[in-house]
């Protein structure tokens, strides 16, 4: 892979190269943006070019950052066993917990002198000790660690962990962007455009929604699911299907970001029926982040089951609360 392959987000790429080519490289980096548009291919692309062996970095280039391929380190990054890279994802509702930042530094520190790199993903899932402990590092970071956040929801981060960062913001694709990277999987161009309007040039959240389309039988089958009540909330996961090795919990995320862009997808183009799919939505997004922290899956899916079906929003409002346990 190569920085050419991270589509989109050309200023990005470009003033990347810049301070890699003259190693002005700092010490954190927070990419920052909405779900599905490039921030852990970017990160994936620096952790990369940062560790390669025959690294373009300090070279003086500025056009193209992109690790060789070759080298032992591109290989051990390629087949997941580098030991410079460490990857710290959160654990079902628990986050990610401040043992595994102690132990991750301590397994670094076993390698002074190399740089390494720890990518965080996404960052907002640090519990409160981890990121006063990540603070705490940033603070006096050790030589040659090179941290690179991800973060969906950048204002739920402390903001002396964000300051002490250097901050990346990455927006949705523009349409030609956005329909290279859906014609890779491939997705054609017509599907594309449609695609498109539904999620807002977030090509991975495309994807994500074009297999649901596939799956449910097209678009008028989906669209049914949307608008209609469903006998057994449990039944919604097949919608986002199961991609092997997910827990419960995360099948219940991907099925409830799925239907929330469904239920954009297929909003009536005026009227009322416009606000109420933005409020369903906007609902559904906070289910989704109830279930991320601690809540129940099965009572998320319930919630879920009663915002499609709900038809009076301001009764939807009150009775979401008391269903997720939290009322």
């Amino acid at each position: 892979m190569s920085f050419d392959e991270v589509l989109g987000h050309d200023t990005i790429r470009q003033c990347m190269s810049r301070v890699f080519g003259r190693d002005r490289i700092s010490h954190a980096y927070l990419l920052a943006g909405p779900e599905g548009i490039g921030k852990s291919l970017l990160a994936q692309q620096l952790a990369k070019t940062l560790l390669c062996n025959r690294s373009p970095v300090g070279s003086g280039a500025q056009q193209r950052m992109n690790p060789c391929g070759e080298c032992g380190s591109c290989q051990a990054l390629a087949s997941g066993n580098h030991g410079a890279l460490q990857i710290l994802a959160s654990v079902e509702s628990r986050g990610i917990e401040v043992g595994t930042l102690r132990e991750m530094m301590r397994s670094l520190s076993l390698r002074s002198g190399d740089r390494r790199v720890v990518v965080i993903d996404p960052a907002e899932r640090l519990a409160e000790p981890a990121a006063n402990a990540l603070l705490k590092i940033l603070e006096e970071p050790p030589a040659g660690v090179v941290f690179l956040l991800i973060s969906h929801r950048p204002a739920q981060l402390l903001s002396t962990i964000i300051s002490r960062c250097q901050r990346v913001t990455m927006g949705p694709l523009t349409l030609e962007p956005f329909l290279e990277v859906l014609a890779t999987v491939p997705i054609d161009e017509s599907s594309g455009r449609w695609l498109f309007g539904a999620v807002g040039g977030r090509p991975g959240a495309a994807i994500l929604l074009q297999q649901a389309l596939e799956r449910c039988g097209g678009e008028e089958a989906l669209a049914q699911i949307v608008h209609s009540a469903v006998r057994d909330p449990r039944d919604l996961v097949a919608v986002a299907g199961d991609a092997g090795g997910q827990t419960d919990r995360e099948m219940a995320l991907a099925t409830i970001r799925v239907l929330t862009d469904a239920i954009w997808a297929f909003r009536p183009a005026v009227g009322p029926g416009r606000w109420q799919a933005a409020e369903k939505a906007t609902l559904l997004s906070h289910v989704a982040r109830h279930a991320e922290r601690s809540g129940s899956v099965d009572l998320c899916l319930e919630a879920t089951a009663m915002v499609l079906s709900a038809t009076d929003l301001e009764q939807l409002r009150i009775r979401l609360p008391r269903s997720l346990g939290v009322a």
